[in-house]
């Protein structure tokens, strides 16, 4: 595959550019906690917000809102949310890729239930091959697929070995929601299916602070997602040492060409408007902190451009 699907239509692999792997746009997040930050459904300010990327630099941006993540009672909108965010890649000019499949299990609908894996598995591979939501705007990945903290309930396997058949299938890449250590199961899992660990990236990586969790993913083949690092704007210290030092674990280890780092910003607080980094820290502030650890201009630029470009299309 040396393209892939956004929703405007496919990208060739030498025009993806600066890549964020792992952002949302609109986006409802209620189950964890029921506040109004956690729901973002205004295009105006999403549209501000994606300009300040844009106007930085930025030319794509992977948005991994599956199914259970575009609105509890109700759609985030009139319209169906596919075409919600092809008509801001459209007003942006930035080429958007849409993830499908679903989230983790307490944002299942109640059919999952009693789907077999292969029925979730034709659901996810159609979003691919023909439209989401009964749209022709076809998903680029797979993803996010999450599971709990720390264990993969029996429903959530199902989906994750649905996602892996689905990947098998289409060849496109499949993206995890993987809290603390739960990459590794997940990983094994989908491997058990057969799906290509090349394609594999495992999300929210930092959120497990052991250097050989991290070693041990990469060394199977699949990518290790820093995607929270706009959490270095207002880090304390500690904190702000702390994640450098494990990048520089990665990086010492040999492991740079499976890094991938994005926002994931998924609720109002992250926006710039609200003081958070919004979709812009990395590609404006980034570099020059991670100049503390030594990595160069060509380095960032192998993590942002080079890698996402290998991770969303397999061409090296």
């Amino acid at each position: 595959m040396t393209s892939v699907m956004s929703v405007t239509g496919p990208v060739e692999a030498n025009e993806l550019g600066f890549t964020l792997m792992h952002e949302h746009l609109y986006i409802d997040i209620r189950r964890d906690q029921w506040q109004i930050t956690n729901i973002m459904n205004d295009p105006q300010l999403t549209y501000q917000e994606l300009m300040h990327y844009k106007n930085a630099g930025g030319v794509t941006l992977v948005d991994q809102t599956s199914n259970g993540l575009k609105g509890i009672d109700q759609p985030l909108f009139s319209k169906k949310h596919p075409v919600a965010i092809k008509e801001m890649a459209e007003r942006t000019g930035l080429q958007i890729i849409l993830g499908c499949g679903w989230y983790r299990e307490s944002y299942y609908e109640p059919y999952l239930y009693k789907a077999t894996t292969d029925q979730i598995a034709d659901e996810i591979v159609q979003e691919v091959t023909q439209g989401i939501d009964g749209t022709d705007i076809r998903a680029g990945i797979i993803g996010e697929i999450g599971s709990h903290f720390s264990w993969i309930s029996p429903a959530e396997e199902r989906v994750f070995r649905a996602a892996a058949r689905a990947q098998k299938e289409t060849g496109v890449t499949l993206v995890t929601h993987s809290p603390q250590e739960s990459g590794m199961p997940q990983l094994k899992i989908m491997l058990e299916e057969g799906a290509d660990p090349h394609r594999i990236v495992i999300g929210h990586a930092q959120s497990y602070p052991d250097e050989s969790y991290h070693v041990e993913i990469a060394k199977m083949g699949a990518y290790i997602s820093f995607d929270s690092m706009g959490s270095l704007l207002n880090a304390n210290t500690y904190d702000h040492n702390f994640l450098l030092r494990l990048i520089s674990q990665i990086l010492d280890n040999g492991l740079i060409s499976n890094l991938l780092f994005s926002h994931d910003v998924c609720r109002k607080g992250h926006y710039t408007t609200h003081g958070g980094p919004g979709y812009s820290y990395i590609s404006t502030k980034l570099l020059a902190v991670l100049k503390e650890i030594g990595v160069t201009e060509k380095e960032f630029r192998q993590i942002m451009v080079d890698n996402p470009k290998r991770a969303l299309t397999g061409e090296n």
